[in-house]
């Protein structure tokens, strides 16, 4: 996705765990910024957590969120951390579970390019990873995009460090 695409998204055809998902392009544009990571609450990361891997539910505007999530996964300030990677692979997990609905024709091509993307980034992020945390994180990351969800889930688990 180009990185205005959450402008021309129908976000109000989309739902997340709250209802109409029109509210996310807001929350994604300051996730862009936000210095705080998503467990603080009232960051923009909480937020979207709430919104799109709510309880390990995930919704179709978590699917339209993917592909924004990995673009600010690229971005210099995310480097080391490893927020918009385990929201979305967290994403995937659940859909791979059937956590949330059937990923629509529409966002299926962009969707999967995503997951692709966020392979590489995490397998990069990996080499690069000094602290336990991201490295188990990272390594969850991998195993999700990779279509691994059981594996992710168990990365996690034992370490405890995923929201969903």
């Amino acid at each position: 996705m180009p990185p205005d695409a959450t402008a021309h998204m129908d976000w109000s055809s989309l739902s997340h765990a709250y209802g109409p998902a029109v509210d996310m392009p807001e929350i994604l544009v300051r996730a862009e910024i936000e210095s705080r990571d998503g467990s603080e609450p009232c960051s923009a990361w909480f937020e979207l957590w709430s919104a799109l891997c709510h309880q390990g539910d995930c919704y179709s505007a978590s699917y339209a969120a993917v592909p924004v999530l990995i673009r600010i996964a690229q971005l210099p300030a995310y480097a080391d951390r490893y927020d918009p990677l385990l929201l979305a692979a967290s994403i995937e997990v659940a859909r791979l579970e059937g956590r949330g609905p059937a990923l629509s024709q529409f966002l299926s091509a962009s969707y999967s390019e995503a997951l692709r993307q966020g392979e590489g980034l995490a397998l990069q992020a990996l080499r690069q990873s000094l602290n336990a945390d991201a490295r188990t994180a990272f390594e969850g990351c991998v195993a999700a995009f990779g279509g691994d969800g059981e594996g992710a889930r168990a990365i996690w688990d034992k370490e405890d460090v995923n929201a969903v």
